[in-house]
């Protein structure tokens, strides 16, 4: 628009006092329309008013509405805005993730953002997929190394329950990180009865569980599971 009127020669001033503008106000408005600063946005019949006064029809704006229609509606961009702001600290693969996340949960929902609270609760949501990838990485490198210290393969049978018995006992102390101790410590002990049931030796569950116990522990005081 600004090109347009710069072309026609003509000052703010001057296309403000064309449209029938305040003379006091007017150039403040007309930068604002050229600006993209305007709180409403100009009306149509104001912005065929503009292009009469600039000497252009509205083909000349043609390519720049259409890329602007195409895009989000504007509380569904502002929503994707707050996501990458949010998750702009995680680690790359973690920032990727959840970000993957955030476009699979637009798809699936196929409903516009509306409001505040939704774009918190999409946030929110982002950002724990994020956090559960960062889990997710810290668990691997933990279970490699218990596997290492038994001389153990990764395709063993027995390291796949080591695996499935370490995220279940991580569920746990995170389902209740904020129950009283002992309602967690009952919670924990619940789980030494999941090896005898499956006939396996519990000595290599329960250092699984202690491991598992301080990772949780580390990441709880670093802040990261809040």
């Amino acid at each position: 628009m600004r090109l347009l009127r710069t072309r026609a020669g003509h000052s703010q001033e001057a296309v403000a006092l064309m449209l029938g503008l305040n003379w006091r106000t007017g150039k403040a408005q007309i930068s604002k329309m050229e600006t993209g600063h305007y709180q409403s946005g100009p009306g149509f019949v104001q912005l065929l008013d503009y292009l009469r006064a600039c000497g252009a029809g509205i083909d000349s704006l043609l390519d720049v509405l259409d890329r602007y229609t195409s895009r989000e509606p504007v509380p569904d961009e502002r929503a994707s805005r707050a996501v990458l702001a949010a998750i702009a600290d995680m680690p790359e693969r973690c920032r990727r993730r959840a970000l993957y996340y955030h476009v699979g949960l637009k798809h699936k929902a196929r409903l516009p953002v509306r409001g505040a609270v939704a774009t918190a609760q999409q946030v929110r949501r982002v950002k724990g997929r994020g956090r559960a990838e960062m889990w997710d990485q810290r668990l691997r490198r933990l279970f490699n190394d218990r596997f290492n210290a038994l001389h153990l393969a990764s395709s063993h049978t027995l390291a796949a329950h080591l695996r499935s018995y370490g995220r279940l006992v991580f569920a746990t102390l995170r389902r209740h990180r904020r129950t009283q101790p002992d309602w967690r410590g009952k919670a924990l002990a619940r789980l030494d009865a999941w090896p005898q049931e499956m006939g396996l030796e519990p000595a290599p569950f329960r250092r699984m569980k202690v491991a598992v116990m301080g990772l949780f522990e580390k990441l709880e005081r670093a802040g990261q599971l809040d």
